[in-house]
């Protein structure tokens, strides 16, 4: 293979990382990032997309399988890995990293996990592998932006998750070399999967591209070669993809063999919506604990929302996000997810009920909505996530509250209590408590687990 020496850095670094090498924080919050992940997941056990990907993936048996999450059943390690990664991410409550371009890194543990239980791996391995993924994710996060060339963002996931399964299933550089030229070069992933009315595809997208990590891992496993330079090359990824705008020095960093700690800059998420709008339900809640009750439409002149670039173009601009009629929609409003915290105080799961999404007092809210891009917040971003809310009342008071740093952000991080009690309340009437407590367990003692299929046995439902 003609030598990318991006490529090189990545699956050097992929393979040469070892547990002792992680710092204790870090493996602390690879562990938070398994148990928020896994919260999720169930959460989203009867969600339509997973029913139908879970129904279609038991018919699909190999030599290589893979536990289907909440099951006892196995699966093709492709089609489990399928499964699960939907099921992490339908929900749109797993965790986040904003830089140059958005990424959910956790959409890649499932697949990790898949790949460390069909070799018989243990909790340290897992831990090891997720914690260079996350690294090598972050950084092309912030080295270039496929979201501004139309691309989407799960791009970078199947690289970083294809190091990462390199690494598990014992791939040498050679081969692990091949595995992610096979699973980058034919499976360049379109950003139209994230506008207009937001299909069960854009949950899948990421879980996609973990399915193609898997196959090309597979195939270079027995020796099976690539495309020459996927990365570098004269018509490779960061040509056609990103027009050549990629800082290529945060990822040859990586041949200097840094400590993985990137996973501490991302962040979980309090509430189940797009991360540019957390901070404005954080901002809503707090103008709805002052006024003290609902905001009805009936007592409201006008709202103003103060945001920054990037929200207003992936969760302001597009017509449907002013009149969402799908749950995939609804979270990705800006405009809906700031009049349901404002009517309730908060935004949970069962607000995207059909019945909820369409309630028309959150919609007459909406239309009472301005949006602008402040060019003071969007000096910000991404180092902050600052939106402004603002509420003009009937009665001539005027409330404004404005968040920079929302719940789970490094800069104001959600507490191992508070993680807990999310996945407690994500799990509740889908685990029996003793399961709750054993799973929380396991995870916490995550390096000292000795086969990952104790976990996933304590996960059925």
């Amino acid at each position: 293979m003609v030598r990318d020496s991006l490529g090189e850095a990545i699956i050097h670094y992929a393979l040469g990382i070892k547990f002792e090498d992680l710092d204790q924080q870090v493996i602390n919050e690879v562990k938070r990032r398994v148990l928020d992940s896994i919260g999720v997941a169930l959460a989203a056990f009867t969600a339509e997309p997973v029913k139908i990907a879970r129904g279609i993936a038991r018919s699909y048996r190999s030599s290589f399988e893979a536990t289907i999450w909440g099951t006892q059943d196995t699966a093709a390690l492709d089609w489990a890995s399928f499964v699960n990664a939907l099921m992490v991410r339908y929900l749109d409550f797993n965790d986040t990293y904003l830089g140059k371009e958005p990424l959910h890194p956790s959409d890649m543990i499932p697949t990790l996990m898949a790949a460390a239980e069909y070799r018989r791996l243990n909790g340290k391995d897992l831990i090891t592998a997720i914690a260079v993924s996350y690294e090598i994710g972050v950084r092309l996060c912030d080295a270039g932006s496929l979201r501004l060339h139309g691309w989407d963002h799960v791009n970078y996931i199947g690289i970083a998750v294809t190091a990462g399964l390199a690494k598990l299933m014992g791939l040498d550089e050679g081969k692990a070399l091949n595995a992610l030229s096979i699973a980058v070069v034919p499976h360049a992933a379109m950003r139209q999967s994230r506008v207009g009315e937001l299909s069960h595809w854009k949950a899948a997208a990421t879980a996609n591209s973990s399915r193609n990590a898997v196959f090309a891992t597979l195939l270079a496993m027995e020796g099976f070669t690539g495309p020459d330079a996927p990365l570098k090359g004269e018509m490779g990824f960061i040509r056609q993809l990103l027009a050549n705008e990629f800082d290529d020095k945060l990822i040859l960093e990586l041949n200097s063999m840094p400590s993985p700690k990137r996973i501490l800059n991302t962040y979980i998420k309090p509430y189940p919506v797009e991360y540019h709008a957390q901070s404005a339900v954080d901002a809503a809640r707090e103008i709805r604990r002052e006024y003290g009750k609902a905001i009805e439409p009936d007592d409201v002149d006008y709202i103003v929302i103060d945001t920054f670039r990037a929200a207003y173009d992936i969760i302001v601009k597009d017509p449907e996000k002013w009149d969402p009629k799908t749950k995939e929609t609804a979270d990705h409003s800006l405009m809906w997810v700031t009049a349901v915290a404002l009517l309730h105080g908060t935004v949970e799961l069962h607000h995207y009920r059909p019945e909820n999404i369409r309630d028309p007092r959150v919609l007459s809210l909406i239309r009472k909505m301005k949006v602008n891009v402040d060019p003071e917040l969007d000096k910000l971003y991404p180092s902050a996530i600052p939106n402004r809310v603002t509420v003009k009342f009937k009665d001539g008071r005027e409330l404004t509250a404005r968040v920079d740093y929302p719940r789970g952000h490094p800069k104001n991080p959600m507490t191992d209590e508070e993680l807990e009690n999310k996945f407690r309340a994500l799990t509740d009437g889908v685990l029996t408590r003793e399961q709750v407590n054993t799973v929380i367990n396991l995870v916490r003692n995550l390096e000292n687990l000795g086969d990952i299929k104790k976990l996933l046995k304590a996960m059925v439902i």
